[in-house]
């Protein structure tokens, strides 16, 4: 029963955690998601013992000389290994221990999500073959209640006490977001971080010739210049850029409702979604209820868009993170959607 107690909620609580892990590297709110993953990851550190105890008496039974059946105990290994150190990279960032960049100038917390999203799949696939399918009484018993009981006071437990080290070991200067990123720039203009895919931001841009290109709506297409984008109706947001790499920042922006061109385009219907490109080609879609938010800014705390802010345009999503806010903007396009 133990046995398939602990390898029936490890699964779950994997699968717990890339759910709200996922949902964390799309959207920045609500904070509760962030803390429900906090606490996922503290329950799966509480079955850590029992696991290896399991794991101490299988391998004690030594190595099979059948080749497929002598690999499973190496691929557990290997993938409670890389388990441990997705979890290891977490507590590294939200406890600030170590250096924040590790490899090739990847922070902690990036290499702890990246690293989660390659073991995922092969962690599930082997768990659902190799693992004993469990039973009702593993939960519903007196003595599974009991245990579920603890599993969940121990993961309180390790998030209650987590949340103390990391506001010890915070730094004052650069407060953390609900999603653990930490402050860089609060109304700093074009003095903040820049993240950019390999390869973005090395295109030319001459603004006398550059024009934004609006399709897909009712009628033909629309071309606007920097010049035409300056005259029509403009807002100021102020909102934050929320990076996964562990950096936000909160700046004042400027520029152009995409309502605005939406009305130009003659769409504005929620069965429609909304792509945003950029110059290189890199492009993301919002369905339209979001994209009725988005602004499509030219300048950040008064001043123009720098360069590697995505001059002369990008678009500001409030709701997301900050890979949505697609830089060095050529194109927005309306499309209809399938659903």
């Amino acid at each position: 029963m133990i046995l398939r107690f602990v390898n029936t909620s490890i699964l779950g609580l994997v699968i717990l955690l890339t759910v709200t892990g996922l949902y964390g590297l799309v959207w920045i709110f609500p904070g509760w998601m962030y803390e429900l993953h906090r606490f996922s990851g503290w329950a799966l550190i509480a079955l850590v013992p029992w696991k290896l105890l399991i794991s101490a008496r299988s391998l004690g039974r030594g190595f099979h000389f059948n080749f497929l059946r002598g690999l499973i105990p190496v691929i557990s290994l290997a993938l409670s290994g890389a388990t441990l150190l997705v979890v290891a990279l977490g507590l590294m960032w939200a406890w600030r221990v170590g250096p924040d960049a590790l490899w090739f100038g990847y922070s902690t917390i990036s290499l702890h999500w990246i690293l989660a999203m390659v073991i995922v799949s092969p962690f599930v696939l082997h768990a659902w073959a190799r693992w004993p399918r469990p039973r009702k009484s593993d939960y519903l018993s007196r003595r599974g209640f009991m245990q579920v009981a603890g599993l969940s006071l121990a993961g309180l437990g390790g998030w209650i006490l987590s949340k103390s080290i990391a506001a010890w070991r915070a730094d004052p200067t650069a407060t953390r977001a609900a999603t653990g990123s930490r402050l860089a720039g609060y109304l700093t203009g074009n003095t903040f971080p820049v993240t950019n895919s390999a390869g973005d931001g090395h295109a030319a841009i001459v603004i006398d010739s550059w024009n934004l290109k609006l399709s897909g709506g009712q009628g033909e297409q629309i071309f606007l210049s920097y010049a035409d984008l300056g005259a029509l109706p403009q807002e100021s947001l102020t909102a934050t850029i929320d990076c996964t790499v562990g950096w936000y920042s909160v700046q004042r922006w400027r520029g152009v409702p995409l309502s605005v061109l939406l009305k130009l385009a003659g769409r504005e219907d929620n069965e429609f979604l909304v792509r945003f490109s950029s110059l290189e080609g890199y492009s993301h879609m919002l369905p339209m209820a979001e994209a009725l938010h988005v602004l499509l800014a030219t300048h950040v705390g008064g001043e123009p868009l720098s360069h590697v802010h995505g001059f002369p345009l990008r678009a500001v999503v409030p709701s997301r993170r900050g890979w949505f806010w697609v830089k060095w903007l050529s194109e927005i396009e309306v499309m209809k959607s399938r659903s």
